[in-house]
């Protein structure tokens, strides 16, 4: 018995099913039909599982890669794996705009915390200290070369 058929209510789900899917979606989104909130993050979330990108890309090269005979070709399997590609094409274009809008997020955020008047206090603070490390570096330096003078003119 298979892991699926344990679980009631768990379904086995073919990777042609989901490229359909998410094909028919693609073609929904190019046609200016608004997808649905429920639609958007079941895309997202499918283009972060990677079993599902493996095996779409896997479907993609048992299509394209294809060793038979070429006359034994058929309509059916040109259309899967036309079908294949154009999903796991889409995926990846969410997936790359998922991740710059992550990144613009993320330089936004640092932005925000950079130009915060926190950051400003943490920086005059941290020029103070450095002032003084400076200062004191000098009179160390300054007591070190008349103390040398000082050592030189007994000596005279």
């Amino acid at each position: 018995m298979r892991l699926h058929e344990v679980y009631e209510g768990v379904q086995f789900v073919s990777i042609m099913s989901i490229a359909e899917r998410i094909a028919g979606l693609k073609s929904k989104a190019m046609f200016k039909q608004p997808l649905t909130a429920a639609e958007w993050s079941w895309l997202k979330l499918t283009c972060e599982n990677q079993t599902v990108v493996r095996r779409l890309s896997r479907a993609c090269d048992k299509y394209i890669s294809f060793n038979g005979d070429w006359n034994a070709i058929d309509s059916e399997m040109l259309r899967s794996g036309g079908t294949c590609a154009e999903a796991f094409n889409f995926l990846k274009e969410i997936k790359k705009q998922m991740d710059e809008d992550a990144h613009t997020r993320l330089l936004q955020a640092t932005d925000e915390v950079m130009n915060s008047a926190e950051m400003a206090e943490i920086a005059k603070q941290q020029a103070l200290v450095d002032l003084q490390n400076s200062y004191n570096e000098q009179q160390s330096d300054s007591a070190e070369h008349v103390g040398s003078l000082a050592a030189s003119a007994v000596d005279i």
